[in-house]
């Protein structure tokens, strides 16, 4: 008898111990995977668009489980901001804290801290190990940093005492050494004390700021991104913008804007910034520094990408195939990515020439609200599975245009089987 119950205390032990408190929060990024299990290599099931209101059934790691449309789903908590505790209020004590020093040995154990070479001309950091997350700065080549984890094909990195992540393809492990991080602080430990008859009220979280512009760097070098809105020297500074960078508008505080940088909230100086009263989730595009509005359509865009139809894909390509007299191939032709780039050239529109550069711009899009002329993309490339590697325009009837691999020809493919398991994100150019 003694064995079931504490067989049965166990059991409820660990049940205990899994069951999160349910919040309310606000998506805060413009397209919000939503995965089968509570992982970053789990399927995909669906997205959920910029602050769209959610309540979570509980965390598990660093996910939050959600119920949507009677189905259980699980997003990563960086991207949702928690704004009230909906669990059921308890009869608690009023609390009396106590605040004692004393010594108290924090141990922790001993890891591997690797250090590498940046191998790549410019390569982009992100906030998250994905190619889809926002990108907070570059690192130049030859770059030094301290590495931490490898997640997705991505490292955990600090450079200038920042943190984010870089793809790993272009880092070079040039050494390591073994960290003991166990050591002695002093801290307060708190003894609270408990009446049981009085009900104590817990305040929820300030809903979260909205954007109310977006503004573009126009620094000739970089913008640093400071902790405070001072420009004196004593204040922390987070990180650098680079010209051309877009990043959403939060206010002000007297000669500073301030933002979201990496997570947390930082502030820029004002003389360096180009604003418009439209957040990031609006199509838009930059040119010379400058943003313009473009008078074309998708069916515009479509209708000139389909002349291309039959043209021979051409690694690296990213001009149109030449072809003799008698119709035989000479030269050219165009991989995906350069594909898309002439495309949107023609409307004077100029986007990044690569697929990894091109996901950054435009507005996310569901992959069941695309419309004619959004750029679609997909992970095909299985020596790097977590990483954005083709990239087509959508035409209509779940359809859409790409120069596919070598061998092939520009042509038109369903939006089903391989290339909606594999895909990742639309991104809408023109309005």
């Amino acid at each position: 008898m003694k064995k079931r119950i504490a067989l049965l205390i166990t059991l409820l032990t660990m049940v205990s111990s899994q069951v999160a408190l349910a919040d309310s929060g606000v998506v805060n990024t413009a397209s919000l995977r939503v995965r089968q299990k509570p992982s970053l290599t789990s399927s995909i099931t669906g997205y959920i668009t910029k602050n769209t209101k959610i309540n979570t059934l509980g965390k598990e790691g660093d996910f939050y489980k959600l119920n949507i449309s009677g189905k259980i789903g699980y997003v990563n908590t960086t991207y949702i901001n928690i704004v009230k505790n909906t669990s059921a209020p308890k009869s608690v004590a009023s609390v009396k804290s106590t605040s004692v020093p004393k010594t108290v040995a924090s141990v922790k154990p001993t890891h591997i801290e690797k250090y590498g070479d940046i191998t790549a001309s410019i390569l982009n950091v992100r906030s998250g190990a994905g190619a889809t997350y926002p990108v907070t700065g570059t690192i130049v080549l030859g770059s030094k940093v301290t590495i931490y984890e490898n997640t997705n094909g991505f490292y955990k990195i600090t450079y200038s005492g920042k943190t984010g992540y870089v793809s790993a393809l272009y880092v070079k492990v040039t050494g390591q050494k073994t960290v003991n991080t166990a050591s002695t602080v002093n801290t307060a430990s708190t003894v609270n004390t408990v009446n049981t008859n009085s009900t104590s009220s817990t305040s929820s979280a300030t809903e979260p700021l909205k954007s109310t512009g977006v503004g573009t760097i126009t620094a000739s070098d970089f913008l640093s991104v400071r902790k405070e809105a001072s420009l004196a020297n004593n204040i922390i500074v987070m990180g650098k913008m680079y010209p051309e960078e877009k990043v959403d508008i939060y206010g002000t505080q007297g000669e500073f804007y301030k933002i979201k940088f990496a997570g947390q909230w930082g502030y820029i100086y004002k003389s360096y910034v180009s604003v418009v009263n439209a957040t990031l989730t609006k199509a838009q595009y930059v040119k010379d520094g400058q943003q313009y509005e473009t008078k074309t359509t998708g069916n515009n865009l479509v209708s000139y990408s389909n002349t291309f139809m039959g043209t021979p894909y051409l690694w690296g390509g990213a001009t149109p195939a030449k072809f003799n007299t008698a119709g035989q191939y000479i030269s050219g032709g165009f991989d995906c990515s350069g594909f898309v780039q002439y495309s949107y050239k023609n409307f004077g529109i100029n986007l990044p020439r690569t697929t990894m550069d091109q996901v950054d711009k435009g507005a996310a899009v569901n992959i069941n609200d695309l419309q004619n002329g959004d750029l679609v993309f997909f992970t095909t490339n299985t020596a790097a599975p977590f990483e954005v590697s083709h990239v087509g325009i959508y035409v209509g009837n779940n359809k859409f245009m790409h120069s596919p691999k070598p061998g092939a020809v520009i042509k038109i493919s369903e939006l089903t089987g391989y290339y909606e398991d594999n895909f990742v994100i639309g991104k809408r150019i023109i309005e």
